[in-house]
């Protein structure tokens, strides 16, 4: 398997559920909760320790490398926990894993996921069919679920502000699934990793010098890791830019829920041979970077 092989939805659901069979000892498969479409939203954890961190993607139907990178991710972490390897010469991962615990939602918007592949005809609630239908939006830019909602604007964060009637904070299926987990486990770090620009992006808080702190230090050092661009995003931007402080963004909610530091990892996209031998390179810069946390999170 490689990132840059793209599963189907139905291939990434049972690839995630045959992981956890196979690794049974480290790895757990659950249902976290449906899309709107009664699509499934598997969640793998791996590890065996109280303190846990997520990592997230697939938010947008259009980020279609990204599920199957961590996928991958989790994969690989479990073959290396079973060999008992140390991973990059630096991460030992059955030390590690047998304190902390990582949590992988490779794909939270299945719907959307399959309307890129498949077309709006794979809607099967007859209502969303003929909404999604009506709009004037080709499949594969549409990286919204089922019924319209952008899930990186549907969190309960504290700036939330709804842009259109009807569209409530957490409102869609999608996102109830994943507030609901991050409220169970609370956890001690986020990722949420998607396809835009390379760069990383962490989340500041307000009441909390001491966890900015920390973020800011890790973003610094994932920066140097990776060579991605570094960026803050604050509630200080919101509250003097009108377009950010409608966004109710999943980073943000961890942030303010937890007070745990919370990033955006983002990559370019690309669909050619060039493009794909380019993010290959790309996510071998980014697959340890949840170790690199875990790893380093007790020094800070």
């Amino acid at each position: 398997m490689t990132e840059t092989e793209i599963f189907a939805y139905e291939s990434l659901y049972y690839e995630l559920w045959e992981t956890a069979r196979r690794y049974r000892t480290i790895a757990q498969f659950r249902v976290i909760g449906n899309s709107h479409d009664e699509r499934m939203i598997p969640m793998i954890e791996v590890g065996q320790g109280d303190q846990v961190i997520f990592c997230v993607s697939g938010l947008n139907g259009t980020d279609r490398h990204m599920p199957s990178c961590l996928l991958r991710m989790a994969k690989e972490y479990c073959r290396a926990w079973e060999c008992g390897w140390i991973l990059e010469d630096l991460y030992d991962m059955k030390q590690l894993l047998s304190a902390w615990k990582i949590c992988f939602i490779p794909l939270l918007n299945p719907d959307g996921y399959e309307i890129y592949e498949k077309g709006y005809t794979v809607i099967r609630n007859p209502v969303y069919r003929q909404m999604l239908r009506m709009q004037e939006t080709i499949c594969t830019e549409y990286f919204c679920n089922a019924r319209g909602m952008n899930l990186q604007k549907n969190f309960p964060t504290s700036y939330y502000r709804k842009m259109r009637i009807y569209h409530e904070p957490a409102s869609e299926n999608e996102t109830k699934a994943l507030v609901r987990i991050l409220q169970e486990y609370q956890g001690k770090g986020f990722f949420s990793f998607g396809q835009a620009d390379k760069r990383i992006v962490y989340f500041r808080q307000p009441q909390s010098f001491g966890t900015n702190q920390k973020s800011y230090r890790l973003a610094r050092h994932f920066q140097k890791q990776a060579g991605f661009c570094m960026e803050k995003f604050s509630l200080e931007q919101q509250k003097k830019d009108h377009e950010i402080q409608g966004e109710g963004t999943p980073e943000r909610y961890y942030a303010e829920l937890t007070h745990q530091p919370s990033f955006r990892i983002e990559l370019p996209s690309g669909l050619g041979e060039e493009e794909r031998i380019l993010f290959e390179n790309r996510y071998k810069q980014i697959y340890t970077i949840p170790l690199e946390y875990i790893f380093s999170v007790g020094e800070l």
